[in-house]
């Protein structure tokens, strides 16, 4: 291959010039005085400081269709984009030091088709809960005062066995102490139940509201629930696996201490404590860990076993579901963990203020340093009534921001808005060119 000599080669117009100016355009080792910006196409206040080697700027207007060159009003860069860092938004020129643009926000439910701030995450909730308040507050309101009506009888009961219990005389049989005992565990195996229940087929619900809330459509209860009720016995299956996952260091530490003390051996309370902090960390690891399983089971499809047309997809498996929770926490468990954290502390504050607002009355109707007097039915139908209301506002807030999490996650991770927005019927500039067909 013959080789062009060095007078013939062409020459890059500003090769000299780049040759004496500083390391980058429009920088000097002395700064500026400060000006404003001039939009393209208007004269430019005269500042009389140019950059060592350059000649000033030219006032001219900007022929209409041609951007601004480099240092000329604002635009966005001329050649390729930089290269994007790990966190920023795929799509669009980096927000540099004074230039550049950022992707327009497409948000056509309630939340930014983007990757997620924590803040966007409690707005996204709290909007999901105004716009949709008949799925969100109103079936919230029906289950929390099933589960308060249920717990309030197991809750009547569950004291009337303990009075009995303290009043048996010293000649009681152990059938009546059996018996008394059965019942106070009884009613508190009822009231744990049907809260577990409730709850999980609640947050299944809401789940699938808020999955429709991100695409800006709105469910009523009637189409939530048709749209759930196939996989929420599963998911009651789902909760029970993922409630074993997380206590099985615990389990097994429970074991190893029963074991240390039927041998008597000697030191065995460092090894307590030590096995029990392991424990504690290890249920916390894999509650965050397993945390998205929810929302990937209630949203996520395997296809159709048929191939023939309008065949419904299959919902995933509880296995299927649990691992890819896994994948969408690997290398973001510290976040997941501190937004899981925030959430339920904000659904812990208002659970207590609405409880101390709803225990007022008894402060000027009953003793409050009786504890027989907490425990009259007048009361304790009081508690309820605070458990529906805190029920009715942090129930679907916590199903919300949860959702809301496993929505960010897939955006970071499998590029998930890519998906949302061909299902809205939009365009994210950068990142999909042309608007996709509606639904």
């Amino acid at each position: 291959m013959s080789e062009t000599p060095d007078s013939e080669r062409p020459r890059d117009e500003g090769q000299d010039a780049r040759a004496e100016r500083a390391p980058y355009p429009g920088w000097s080792t002395q700064q500026p005085p400060t000006s404003g910006w001039t939009a393209p196409g208007q004269q430019p206040p005269s500042t009389g400081w140019t950059a060592p080697g350059q000649q000033p700027p030219s006032t001219g207007s900007i022929p209409p269709g041609q951007q601004p060159s480099a240092g000329q009003g604002w635009g966005p860069p001329s050649g390729p984009p930089p290269t994007q860092s790990p966190g920023q938004p795929p799509g669009g020129w980096g927000s540099g030091a004074g230039w550049g643009w950022q992707v327009p926000t497409v948000k056509p439910g309630v939340i930014p088709l983007r990757p997620l701030g924590v803040g966007e995450i409690l707005d996204g909730a709290v909007t999901t809960i105004r716009r949709n308040p008949g799925p969100m507050l109103g079936l919230s309101a029906i289950v929390a005062v099933i589960v308060q009506l249920a717990g309030l009888a197991a809750a009547w009961a569950m004291f009337r066995n303990i009075e009995t219990l303290e009043a048996l005389p010293e000649t009681a049989t152990l059938d009546d102490v059996v018996s008394a005992t059965a019942g106070i565990f009884g009613s508190a195996g009822i009231i744990m139940v049907v809260n577990w229940i409730a709850t999980v087929i609640l947050t299944g619900i809401l789940t699938v509201v808020v999955s429709r809330a991100v695409l800006g459509h709105h469910l009523t209860v009637a189409e939530a629930w048709d749209r759930a009720r196939r996989r929420l016995p599963k998911l009651l299956l789902l909760t029970v696996v993922y409630a074993l996952i997380c206590l099985t260091p615990l389990i097994a530490t429970m074991a190893l201490i029963a074991l240390l003390v039927a041998a008597g051996a000697d030191g065995a309370a460092g090894v307590v404590v030590l096995a029990t902090l392991g424990a504690i960390a290890g249920a916390i690891w894999l509650y965050v860990r397993y945390s998205l399983a929810t929302p990937a089971f209630m949203l996520e499809s395997t296809p159709a076993r048929t191939q023939q047309p309008g065949a419904e997809p299959r919902p995933i498996g509880i296995g299927l579901a649990l691992r890819r929770s896994a994948q969408l926490v690997r290398r973001s468990w510290w976040r997941v963990f501190g937004i899981l954290i925030l959430v339920w502390l904000v659904a812990v504050i208002v659970t207590q203020v609405v409880g101390v607002l709803f225990s007022i009355p008894f402060l000027f109707v009953g003793d409050p340093f009786d504890p027989a007097a907490a425990t009259t039915f007048g009361m304790l139908a009081l508690s309820a009534l605070g458990g529906i209301v805190s029920t009715t506002i942090t129930a679907p807030f916590l199903a919300a921001a949860v959702a809301l999490l496993y929505v960010d996650r897939r955006i970071r991770s499998e590029a998930l808005d890519i998906e949302l927005a061909r299902a809205a019927g939009v365009t994210i500039p950068g990142r999909t060119d042309q608007p996709p067909p509606a639904g």
